[in-house]
């Protein structure tokens, strides 16, 4: 009886792998995160999609992280704005270039969703912003508007912009239609100017 109870353990080490045994004096604690070790009771560091995700200035936007496609992103913004009606700017965050394929983002795409709302998405690594006509409007970029320092408002072959600026300097010009007082509320031109210089 002894001798079946060996053949079925040694069975099951060689189908399951042979458990490696901890290393005495090697100073390691485990999986490491950015090079730190981790302690077993040490809480492993949270996936992008459960970081919070939070915009200044912005009380409610779309969380675009869970998007695998142009199709899903744009869904997420209709079902944004149908649960939220009453917002006069529509702000989101999360998405990735890498899920557009060969074809980048267009402005068009989004204004099937809405022609008169703008929309204004940033990417997940705050370096692009991806937005629609009425942004491109709303923050005062036409064909004539040259490249910010730092930056690059894309442009198709006939000098019109396609709804897609890259760099610090050109998500500005869209952060900038962003009200700082949040809740989805336009911020203009004209509104910005008739506010007080706050210095």
């Amino acid at each position: 009886m002894k001798t079946v109870w060996l053949v079925c353990l040694a069975a099951l080490l060689v189908a399951c792998g042979r458990p490696e045994a901890p290393r005495s004096g090697s100073g390691d604690s485990g999986p490491t995160a950015n090079g730190a070790a981790l302690s077993p009771a040490e809480p492993r560091p949270a996936a992008p999609e459960q970081e919070p995700l939070s915009v200044p200035g912005v009380e409610r936007l779309v969380d675009l992280r869970g998007g695998r496609s142009a199709a899903d992103y744009v869904q997420a913004v209709e079902k944004f704005m149908r649960d939220n009606p009453e917002l006069q700017v529509i702000v989101g965050k999360g998405w990735d270039a890498t899920a557009f394929g060969a074809v980048p983002p267009h402005k068009a795409q989004l204004d099937q969703v809405s022609d008169f709302v703008p929309i204004v998405l940033i990417s997940r690594d705050h370096q692009s912003v991806w937005t629609n006509s009425e942004g491109l409007a709303a923050a005062g970029i036409n064909s004539d508007t040259p490249d910010p320092e730092g930056g690059v408002i894309e442009k198709d072959e006939n000098g019109l912009a396609i709804g897609v600026l890259r760099g610090q300097g050109a998500v500005k010009l869209l952060e900038k239609t962003i009200s700082p007082s949040g809740g989805g509320q336009l911020q203009t031109d004209d509104a910005r100017h008739d506010q007080p210089d706050a210095r």
